[in-house]
């Protein structure tokens, strides 16, 4: 594959510093011109993928671009939203939005060579499944509901759901959004989520702002426990093995590396 295009531009240190004084969140370390990560920017084993509706392109974390992934079917592959690596292969979300009714599926590749290994359709039930996490022997997909030119008849942004299914797919159980996150997404939904010390750390479709989630004791509506500001506004976040958040600024043709500041 030949050079890329584009170039991080690092942040000063002191910049940094003086940011992390007067506010806890994520904070920007590192910016990277790429007009390809129109959906997700999925960081794992080393490499960067950078995530469009029916493209993904890896590279070194240095720049180099090494393998490139695209669909020739225009009504296979619709919309990939997120994705994470694990295990040598990179799984990723896609749905048909803004089609409806609205199916979902996960497609899976060789992580190394971007080679399409497997998919598993979960059809129509749900909703639109924008990420996905796994945990143990369980996967975890969040499904969303639009008030917008997608919206399913019948349903509003407060049927979107977390589903946890087992290891072969099967619903074990799930949850909603609480009330009043549900009142600050509208019109759309959770775009991005990862896990965390066993918390959900999201994102939604516009909003530079990173809400926790927690599995409740009892009932079926997720906590919302934290807020912190994120410097790119929504979509699909990545987690690095050194705890630095990954985003996208699909605007001005960016990929964005964050990172925490107490």
């Amino acid at each position: 594959m030949k050079k890329t295009l584009f170039k991080t531009l690092l942040i000063a240190g002191g910049l940094f510093y003086g940011a992390c004084l007067h506010a806890q969140g994520y904070k920007e370390v590192a910016r990277i011109p790429n007009r390809l990560a129109t959906q997700a920017a999925v960081v794992g084993g080393g490499y960067l993928y950078a995530v469009s509706n029916r493209c993904i392109v890896k590279y070194m974390l240095e720049g180099d671009s090494l393998a490139e992934w695209r669909e020739t079917d225009a009504e296979a592959i619709i919309h990939m939203n997120s994705g994470f690596v694990e295990d040598g292969r990179l799984y990723c979300v896609n749905s048909n939005y803004p089609r409806i009714p609205m199916t979902s599926s996960i497609e899976i590749l060789d992580a190394q060579t971007l080679e399409h290994l497997s998919s598993v359709s979960l059809g129509i039930r749900y909703g639109s499944c924008t990420w996905m996490v796994r945990k143990g022997d369980s996967w975890y997909a969040f499904f969303a509901h639009y008030e917008n030119y997608a919206r399913q008849p019948g349903c509003d942004v407060s049927w979107s759901q977390l589903v946890r299914f087992d290891d072969e797919w099967r619903e074990q159980e799930a949850w909603v959004l609480p009330a009043e996150l549900i009142k600050r997404l509208r019109p759309c939904s959770l775009s991005g989520g990862i896990l965390v010390d066993g918390r959900f750390y999201c994102t939604g479709h516009d909003a530079a702002e990173c809400y926790v989630l927690e599995l409740p004791e009892r009932g079926s509506t997720l906590k919302w426990t934290a807020t912190y500001p994120v410097p790119f506004p929504g979509q699909a976040i990545s987690m690095d093995e050194q705890g630095n958040l990954w985003g996208i600024d699909r605007a001005g043709g960016f990929i964005i590396k964050a990172a925490f500041c107490e």
